[in-house]
């Protein structure tokens, strides 16, 4: 366009609907004027089906066949193994330096345990809990085939060994008597 054209007035014209006023067509003049906004919103389905397909790539990344059933504290170093085999859900035990916990509550300081050179080795409030997680286990499941009496022990690598048969012995006691050790997987193994 030349600048002559531009500064004719009249030529330049606000922006609005005129296909209705210039060509007669039936189907345009049963929509009404133009302007009117329509009943239907459209989806942007690209976004959708991105954003679905970024949750489904993010769950299958985090998901675990096997289940990851324990974290293991900053202060335990388990110790690594060549053969092992996944856990199962159980009571889990942790030994490290300073005391043993069960799922996370304490229940004695290892250190004294350590110390200690007593007849009984069983560790009381340990004992006791465990007995009421077994309780609770054999109300929730009537069956006598359920019960499997496991537990898993979470010892750090370098603590002596007095504790953890103070540990196992109480888990002996209480009716726990398959015990599985965590451990860090070292290379090929599992079965």
């Amino acid at each position: 366009m030349s600048t002559s054209a531009l500064s004719r007035p009249g030529l330049i014209k606000p922006p609005g609907p005129r296909l209705r006023k210039h060509i007669p067509l039936k189907f345009i003049s049963k929509h009404g004027a133009g302007g009117r906004k329509s009943s239907y919103a459209e989806l942007n389905l690209t976004s959708m089906v991105d954003m679905l397909t970024i949750l489904v790539v993010f769950l299958l990344q985090t998901f675990s066949a096997s289940g990851e059933l324990l974290t293991v504290s900053k202060n335990i170093t388990l110790p690594e193994a060549i053969n092992y085999k996944d856990l199962e859900q159980a009571p889990i035990i942790a030994v490290s330096r300073d005391s043993v916990t069960l799922n996370g509550d304490p229940k004695a300081d290892s250190q004294e345990l350590s110390r200690e050179n007593t007849v009984d080795w069983k560790i009381p409030q340990l004992h006791d809990d465990l007995v009421v997680l077994k309780n609770n286990f054999k109300l929730l499941h009537p069956n006598p085939e359920d019960w499997k009496g496991l537990v898993i022990v979470q010892a750090d690598k370098n603590i002596d060994f007095k504790v953890i048969k103070k540990v196992m012995y109480t888990c002996a006691v209480a009716g726990y008597n398959n015990v599985n050790f965590a451990v860090q997987s070292r290379g090929k193994g599992g079965g």
